[in-house]
């Protein structure tokens, strides 16, 4: 009974790795003015690779990226800051009597431990890739607000003020109020 089950596991296999050839391959009983095939002649110019431009993707999706790379490249680094962290815990509280070795299955953790370290590990990593999104984007908030500040001061006319400018001249003019005079009729 094993064998004929590993027949159909193999069978099955076969199956769903020859089966999209199929259903993807280039169908030659088609009449050819239903489909239409570039035959050109592929020239030198055609093989090389164009790098992408400046705006083919939005930024959201820049940021996306960026934040998912640095996310998954700190893994490593945070795991083993963890490890070690949650090793040298166990050793200066006590509950064990020498440093642990994760690469040896004496001093192996437990699962529950193991568990534990994976979550602050993925947590960790994930902190530091939302904070650097968030730091790049308050950048790119403060350089896109100056550089609007700096072409409306460029513009002839009313020059816009900042903040702290408006603040300054609210303070000054609350401090100049002139009593009211009443009119007295004669």
């Amino acid at each position: 009974m094993p064998s004929r089950n590993k027949a159909f596991v193999i069978a099955a296999f076969l199956f769903l790795i020859l089966a999209p050839c199929r259903f993807f391959a280039a169908d030659n009983e088609v009449d050819a003015d239903a489909k239409v095939v570039d035959t050109s002649p592929v020239t030198e110019n055609d093989k090389e690779a164009v790098p992408y431009g400046e705006d083919e993707f939005p930024q959201w999706s820049k940021d996306l990226r960026r934040g998912e790379i640095i996310s998954l490249g700190s893994i490593p680094f945070v795991g083993l800051w963890v490890v070690g962290g949650y090793g040298g815990y166990k050793y200066f509280s006590g509950k064990t009597d020498r440093f642990p070795n994760p690469f040896c299955p004496k001093d192996a953790f437990e699962k529950e431990e193991i568990w534990t370290m994976v979550g602050v590990t993925a947590g960790v990593s994930l902190g530091i890739g939302l904070t650097d999104f968030f730091v790049n984007l308050a950048k790119r908030k403060k350089a896109e607000r100056e550089r609007l500040l700096q072409e409306a001061k460029d513009r002839e006319g009313i020059t816009p003020l900042t903040p702290e400018e408006a603040g300054q001249l609210l303070r000054e003019n609350s401090r100049r109020k002139e009593p009211v005079r009443e009119e007295t009729e004669d």
